[in-house]
């Protein structure tokens, strides 16, 4: 593989993982998949360390990566070995006298990095060739769908005997990998993926052609809302047909992104799959940049301390100093972003030259400050600004411990279906990812 397919490799495999974690480990023919998955993890755990240079405490590792569904003997024995190996030297395990895994020492700078490290990984497994058809199909299906017959001819003419792309494109479809559907009345079938409608717009109206003209005039301005703001909030959408909703939601036309706090309240954010206009296999596939946008989102919306009056302000202070602090609300605001490490929550005292004292409480750090800019870039724009008005029904405690979030391919998989989250559990996480708590 040369450097550009490993980063298509490592793109597909991330995705693919995105969509298996939501599947039960001994659903039937998700072996199928293994190799896919462990680059997939390796890309995500990756995505999570990125920026964080010098990790010294083992337990905060082994909390990172169980944010991305990697349990701690998995970790050492598989993917921190794995990493290490085919990474080109840009992950150094440090590891003390007897051999023990201690930290991590990372030289990664960018998204494309994870993502070729993570096709390398792949590249050097025993892949099957139904993980290798995955990865062409859903790659072709990105650009513009095919009929059945179309995908196989080409499949097979790139070397793939016709048994074994029959049976890809059979488990790729359980496990909504890619979607087949019929068109119309004839026996034809159409193969596509939920990454199409990015650079595809055209293809939306192909995907509504049997609504009447007044709900697709809606479904138009469902998108348009949300491509002129993005991390638009769902429930805001208060006067749009829910079905309309759930269809733009389930086929991809709008990327779904949720936060759930620690009392299990949800609140939905929407963006467009073109959030990033940018090269191939840079759309964000790693959920940094939607998770970023939607905290700011929440913090502007629906905090009932500290609100986010101005995100341009916030976030160019932010970009600028590399820290935002004191602040209580630091302590609790952004744990989504600590988990996925974006930033990181210290506290520390600071000289307050106002106050001609020392200032005593918790900082934001940034960690990953390309994720920062890129989403300044997009709060820039004069159409980021919803001016949305609070009523008496919003609830303000819902920001105090934010808990958890589901990546847009979670929410169409299975909409609804949330982990219940336990507050001691959670406290002790940020605790360990502050560095708090070291065993």
């Amino acid at each position: 593989m040369n450097k550009n397919d490993k980063v298509k490799a490592g793109y597909w495999s991330v995705a693919t993982q995105k969509h298996l974690k939501v599947f039960r480990a001994d659903s039937c023919n998700i072996d199928e998949f293994d190799n896919l998955d462990l680059s997939g993890k390796a890309g995500m755990f990756l995505g999570t360390i990125r920026g964080n240079g010098t990790i010294t405490n083992i337990n905060k590792i082994e909390k990172m990566a169980n944010t991305v569904g990697i349990k701690p003997r998995e970790l050492r024995t598989i993917i921190l070995p794995e990493i290490e190996k085919y990474s080109d030297k840009k992950i150094e395990i440090l590891r003390s006298s007897t051999g023990d895994i201690e930290g991590i020492q990372e030289y990664i700078f960018s998204n494309k990095e994870v993502l070729e490290i993570s096709g390398n990984i792949f590249e050097n497994q025993n892949s099957r060739a139904i993980e290798r058809i995955t990865i062409e199909t859903m790659d072709k299906t990105k650009k513009i769908p095919y009929l059945e017959n179309e995908i196989k001819d080409i499949l097979i003419k790139d070397g793939f005997k016709e048994k074994d792309v029959e049976i890809a494109l059979q488990l790729q479809n359980q496990f909504k990998l890619i979607n087949i559907l019929q068109k119309g009345k004839s026996n034809e079938k159409i193969i596509s993926n939920e990454y199409i409608w990015g650079s595809n717009h055209e293809k939306i109206a192909l995907a509504v052609s049997n609504l009447d003209m007044e709900n697709r005039n809606e479904l138009g301005d469902i998108i348009s809302v949300i491509q002129n703001s993005q991390g638009y909030p769902i429930e805001k959408l208060n006067t749009i047909d829910n079905n309309l909703i759930k269809l733009a939601k389930k086929t991809g036309m709008i990327d779904p992104t949720t936060i759930i706090s620690s009392r299990s309240i949800r609140k939905e954010f929407g963006f467009t799959p073109n959030l990033i206009d940018g090269l191939e296999f840079e759309d964000d596939i790693l959920d940094d940049l939607k998770l970023f946008l939607a905290s700011i989102r929440f913090g502007e919306n629906y905090t009932q301390h500290t609100t986010i009056i101005d995100p341009e302000a916030f976030l160019k202070s932010l970009i600028r100093n590399g820290e935002i602090g004191p602040h209580d609300a630091n302590a609790c605001d952004y744990t989504l972003l600590e988990k996925k490490g974006i930033v990181k929550v210290e506290k520390k005292s600071k000289y307050n030259h106002y106050l001609g004292r020392n200032r005593e409480g918790y900082f934001l750090k940034l960690i990953k400050d390309d994720v920062a800019k890129k989403a300044l870039e997009i709060i820039k724009n004069p159409k980021y600004s919803i001016n949305i008005e609070h009523n008496n029904q919003t609830n303000y405690d819902i920001i105090n411990n934010t808990g958890n979030y589901l990546s847009p391919e979670e929410v169409r998989i299975n909409i609804g279906k949330s982990p219940e989250i336990v507050a001691e559990a959670e406290a002790y996480l940020t605790s360990v990812l502050r560095d708090e708590t070291i065993l």
